[in-house]
This record gives structure tokens, sequence and C-alpha cells, in this order.
């Protein structure tokens, strides 16, 4: 008996602590659920984020050319600020980021590893033209055609970093072919 009365006064308190804790309606309501086309493009692009994001954190040690270094810092702040977003966005939705590289990836950063001076120079440099590239028309077509709001708001804004990102690696290309004294 004496075991009845201690437990039946918490159980009574229990809805009313439970209303406590929440006065404002809900947290964020839970937005709709991914659709398939929009939690391939969150994958991609965070697979697309941690390759470039490790095989810019190679060139601190491996490049030779200063403006590869920094261009390299460049991508690691501005991709680990855009994966940062991207996890932002998949935790309102429940979901996680993908850990894993391509398997095709995981090999182009084995090779990578290989390398020093300007043979790293050279290759790291065409493979952000590359992948800057490859990744330009599928935020495109998030921004386009996503149904999530955030996530076609993260791919429009991505849309002109990735640009510009194109943009330095293609003049590191050329500067790196010409070897001409940069002044």
């Amino acid at each position: 008996m004496t075991k009845h009365v201690r437990w039946l006064p918490i159980a009574a308190f229990l809805p009313l602590a439970a209303c406590a804790t929440a006065p404002k309606p809900a947290p964020i309501p839970q937005p709709p659920s991914l659709t398939e086309t929009d939690i391939t493009f969150l994958d991609n692009a965070a697979r697309s984020n941690d390759f470039i994001i490790a095989a810019a954190k190679l060139a601190d040690t491996q490049a030779r050319d200063p403006h590869v270094k920094t261009f390299a810092a460049r991508l690691v702040a501005d991709h680990t600020a855009s994966q940062d977003r991207l996890k932002t966005i998949a935790d309102q939705h429940g979901t996680t980021l993908p850990d894993d590289l391509d398997t095709d990836e995981e090999h182009v950063l084995d090779s990578l590893k290989t390398e020093k001076g300007r043979v790293f120079d050279r290759d790291f440099t065409a493979l952000q033209i590359a992948g800057h590239d490859s990744a330009a028309p599928l935020f495109q077509a998030e921004a386009a055609n996503g149904t999530d709001p955030a996530l076609k708001a993260y791919a429009t804004d991505m849309q002109s970093t990735i640009q510009s990102h194109l943009d330095m690696a293609k003049a590191l290309g050329q500067h790196g072919h010409h070897h001409r004294p940069h002044h």
C-alpha cells in the first residue's frame, strides 16, 4: 500500500512537467520528408565536400606552389562551411550525411597521397577543375528542381562558390603550364 502512495503523485505530475518544458508550440515542425532527388543530392554534395576537403588538406604538406596552397586552404574553409550547413539540413530531416567516399574517389585520393611538388600541383589542380566541373550541374539541378526549400537555397548559394573555385583552379592550371614568373 505504501508503495502505491509513493509513486502515484509522481505519475500525476508527469503530464504537467512535460507541458512545462515546452510552453511554446512544439520545436520547428518537422519539414516534409526529403524526396529521392533531394536525398541523392544531399549524399552527392556531402561526398563532394568530403572529397574536396580531404584532397585539399594534402596540399598543405605536398604542394610546391604557394598559390596552390592558398587555393587549397580556401577550399578547406569553404567546403567545411558548406558541409556544416548541409549537416544542419540533414539533422532537421532526421537523416545523416554519408561518411564514406566513392571507391573511385578513394583511389584518386590514394594516388594523390603519393605525389609531391610540381606533379602534385598539376594533378591536384586538374582534379579540382574536374571535381568542381562535375559538381556544378548537380547544384544547378537541385536549385531548379529540388523540393526542400533549405536544400534549394543551399544549392543556389553554393553555385557561386563552386564557380569561383572553378575559375581559381583554371587560372592555376594555366599558371602551372606556362611556368611564367608570377608578378
